[in-house]
């Protein structure tokens, strides 16, 4: 395999046109001596997958992942270097336009403040490892304000939301589908009593 196709961890792929998984890590097969590729699917029970490194070439197109920032997303792996100076440009960006007067609109949005690169993908990963519908969206709700842009666009991509532009148009959007789940959890639990 060459290396402009081997997976990087970090990276996002898609299996079909609506499966989205992101490499978690490479590992190596202890009987085999085989190559395997371990992914996570960004939707349904969001399990951990393993698939041999040629396997998964066949199965698997690399795949960007759309978000606000795209400049944030295009790093192999989260918290690289290319990564930090990304958000650190990004953040000069927000300190800038703060500096600039003011217009009179009424509709003007705060910037999403970016975490230190330390905290970056905490929020995130702990959405993913939730179970519920009902906890995720608990947690939405009590982290909202601590939530970065980048963190909000991959929810609404693990939750197979469309783009809908607007981070806070995104995280609408991610309650209203965490609750129609929760609704249909529900019913589905008193049609089984």
């Amino acid at each position: 395999m060459n290396t402009q196709a081997c997976p990087m961890p970090g990276a996002f792929y898609r299996q079909s046109e609506k499966k989205l998984y992101q490499v978690r890590c490479l590992a190596i097969d202890a009987e085999s001596g085989e190559s395997l590729v371990i992914c996570q699917a960004l939707f349904g029970d969001f399990r951990l997958e393993a698939y041999r490194e040629s396997r998964f070439a066949e199965l698997f197109q690399p795949t960007e992942v759309p978000c606000a920032e795209t400049s944030a997303c295009t790093c192999d792996t989260p918290g690289s270097v290319a990564e930090t100076e990304a958000s650190a440009g990004e953040q000069g960006e927000v300190e800038a336009a703060a500096e600039e007067p003011c217009e009179a609109k009424a509709e003007k949005r705060q910037p999403i403040p970016e975490p230190a690169p330390e905290e970056r993908d905490r929020l995130f990963l702990h959405f993913l490892e939730l179970q519920s519908p009902h906890e995720r969206r608990i947690f939405l709700e009590e982290e909202r304000d601590n939530l970065s842009v980048r963190d909000i666009a991959r929810i609404a991509t693990s939750l197979e939301l469309e783009d809908s532009g607007e981070p806070e148009d995104q995280l609408r959007n991610a309650f209203a589908a965490l609750r129609l789940q929760e609704r249909y959890e529900k019913e589905r639990g008193h049609r089984h009593v």
